[in-house]
């Protein structure tokens, strides 16, 4: 029974905490970590607000400066290496094709990965201008060897030709932006499970607290086991000593009466 509540309570601390590892939200496969965005993003407005409302929680989320600023501006440029030149939109080429009608600018671009932001409802392969705009990013991604991250909605409905185009990278699409009223479901199962661990901890504490305990026997030292023998010893020579003594006196009567 001890053993089991041993198990039980093991069993229940572990399962606390790899709840509470869940509720932080920082063990995803993807550069951020996070499962979704530390905020939800815009949903109506403005398309450009709406565009850039991902790109900014996405940069803070990613601890990476988009990809916009005067000192960054890093693109994919038209033409091949060594006879390609600079649009002056960009700051540097880090990639050439004879695709590229001009120029294409990802939103994120370091030295490990190629970030996009789609803060679309829908993200569909009909969309011929958005296919071959993540087409060109992968391609570009491949040539450089690193993946590609394409973070959308949390309820984009996006066709599967965009998974098999980002995923041959290495990268992925993680639907990442939280709407308002969105609630996570590893959430919702970290919190019943942590609630759990926590009644049964308490629970396992409250029943061997109330189950009485056996007295704790101290052991005998080996010292107090030879004085025991000994002194049982003796009292087997004394007793022995006795019996003889008195057998003896019987005898002198007996002779003393003939």
């Amino acid at each position: 029974m001890r053993r089991l509540r041993y198990l039980l309570f093991v069993f229940a601390v572990l399962v606390g905490i790899v709840s509470l590892i869940l509720l932080l939200n920082f063990t995803a496969p993807n550069p951020t970590g996070r499962r979704y965005s530390s905020e939800p993003v815009l949903i109506t407005g403005n398309p450009q607000e709406i565009g850039l409302s991902a790109e900014q929680i996405l940069s803070r989320d990613l601890g990476v400066p988009r990809n916009d600023a005067p000192d960054q501006r890093q693109c994919i440029c038209s033409g091949s290496q060594g006879n390609g030149t600079v649009p002056s939109d960009c700051r540097s080429c880090v990639a050439y094709s004879p695709l590229i009608a001009d120029h294409r600018r990802p939103d994120f671009i370091t030295d490990r990965y190629i970030a996009e932001a789609k803060n679309r409802q829908n993200l569909l392969y009909e969309y011929t201008d958005q296919v071959e705009q993540i087409t060109d990013y992968a391609e570009a991604a491949s040539a450089l060897n690193m993946p590609l991250w394409l973070f959308t909605r949390v309820d984009t409905v996006l066709s599967p030709e965009y998974y098999r185009v980002v995923e041959a990278t290495g990268g992925g699409v993680v639907p990442y932006f939280a709407v308002p009223g969105y609630s996570d479901p590893v959430d919702a199962a970290a919190r019943i499970g942590l609630v759990i661990s926590l009644i049964v901890i308490v629970a396992v504490w409250m029943l061997g607290k109330s189950l009485p305990r056996k007295p704790s026997v101290v052991p005998k030292s080996p010292v107090d086991a030879v004085s025991r023998k000994t002194k049982e010893a003796e009292d087997f020579l004394n007793s022995a000593k006795d019996r003889l003594r008195s057998q003896i006196d019987i005898e002198d009567a007996r002779d003393d009466l003939r």
